[in-house]
C-alpha cells in the first residue's frame, strides 16, 4: 500500500484540508486521529478526540489499544484501497502509525505549511487554543454518532480545481478535554424536554410515563400519553415523533435513535361524544 503522511502542529488545519488533499492525489483512505475514513464514510476506528484527557488521545491516535488497531487494520485490508492519508503531528508519530498498522513505509510526505499559508495555519491554531473545535473530515450526519453529548457543526468549503469545483462537507466539534470540560446531560434534562414540548403540543392531554434510555449509539424513549379524540392517530404520532427527535438533538446534541409511543387512552369531551352519536344515527 502506498502510504502519504500530512505532518503539521495540533490545530494547524490538517483534518480541514485532508479530504481535498487526499482527492487530489487520488487516495481513497484518511487515517486522522484513530478513524479510517473513505469517501466521507467511517470505516473503523474511534475517535481520539473523545477522550478525557490529551495522553488518552495520544494513545488513541497511535493505536496503542490493540483491539483498536485489529480493527483498523482488518478495515484497511477489507478496502482494498492501495493508498493511504495519515494525518499526524510529526514524523514520529506517523512512522509509529505505520508499524502498529504493519504499513510498508512512508512513500509521500507532505507538510502543513507547503498547502496552507502561515496565516491559514496561525489562525486554525488560534480556534482550537480559543475555542477547542476539532475538524473532522467526514460530514455531520456521520460523525454524530460516535460523538454524543458533543455540541457539533458542519463546516463545508468549495475548493477551485481546473476540471471541477470540489466540495467538502466536514464536521465540528469540541472535545472532552477542551476548555469546555465534560458534558453531561442527565435524564431529567431528556425528559424535562419532552415534557416542555409535549404541554405545547396540539392533541396531547397528558404523558403518563416518558422512560428514557441512553446507549452507547445514541438515546431511547418510551413515551406512553393520554391524546385528545378526533386524531388520525398514526400520521399524529409520526409527526410528534419527528418533530420531538429534532427538538431533543437540538437542545443536547445526542442523537435519538428510537422514539416509542404508546397510547394509554383518549380524552373526550361531551360534544365529542355528542358528534360521534349523531354521526352513527346518520
Amino acid at each position: 500500500m502506498e502510504v502519504h503522511a500530512l505532518v503539521g502542529p495540533s490545530g494547524s488545519g490538517k483534518s480541514h484540508r485532508a479530504r481535498v488533499l487526499a482527492y487530489d492525489h487520488g487516495i481513497p483512505l484518511i487515517l486522522d486521529d484513530g478513524l479510517l475514513i473513505k469517501e466521507g464514510k467511517i470505516l473503523a476506528g474511534k475517535s481520539a478526540k473523545r477522550e478525557n484527557s490529551k495522553l488518552a488521545a495520544i494513545k488513541r491516535a497511535i493505536f496503542h489499544d490493540e483491539s483498536h488497531c485489529r480493527e483498523v487494520k482488518r478495515a484497511i485490508k477489507d478496502s482494498g484501497a492501495e493508498k493511504i492519508l495519515i494525518l499526524g503531528t510529526s514524523m514520529e508519530m506517523v512512522e509509529k502509525i505505520v508499524d502498529k498498522l504493519e504499513l510498508a513505509g512512508i512513500d509521500n510526505t507532505i507538510m502543513i505549511d507547503e498547502i496552507a499559508s502561515p496565516a491559514e495555519i496561525e489562525r486554525a491554531i488560534t480556534v482550537r487554543k480559543n475555542e477547542g473545535k476539532h475538524v473532522i473530515p467526514v460530514p455531520k450526519i456521520e460523525v454524530k454518532k460516535q460523538f454524543l453529548g458533543y455540541f457539533t457543526d458542519s463546516l463545508r468549503v468549495l475548493f477551485n480545481r481546473e476540471q471541477d469545483d470540489l466540495t467538502r462537507e466536514s464536521s465540528i466539534v469540541r472535545a472532552r478535554f477542551s476548555y469546555l470540560g465534560n458534558l453531561i446531560v442527565h435524564n431529567k434534562v431528556f425528559r424535562d424536554i419532552v415534557l416542555y414540548f409535549s404541554d405545547d403540543y396540539n392533541g396531547i392531554a397528558y404523558l403518563q410515563n416518558v422512560g428514557i434510555i441512553k446507549e452507547e449509539d445514541g438515546l431511547y424513549l418510551n413515551i406512553s400519553m393520554v391524546i385528545h379524540y378526533g386524531y388520525e392517530i398514526p400520521h399524529y404520532l409520526e409527526n410528534y415523533r419527528q418533530q420531538l427527535a429534532v427538538e431533543l438533538e437540538n437542545f443536547t446534541g445526542i442523537t435519538v435513535q428510537q422514539i416509542n409511543l404508546e397510547i394509554a387512552g383518549m380524552e373526550v369531551s361531551d360534544d365529542d361524544i355528542g358528534n360521534y352519536i349523531s354521526s352513527r344515527r346518520g
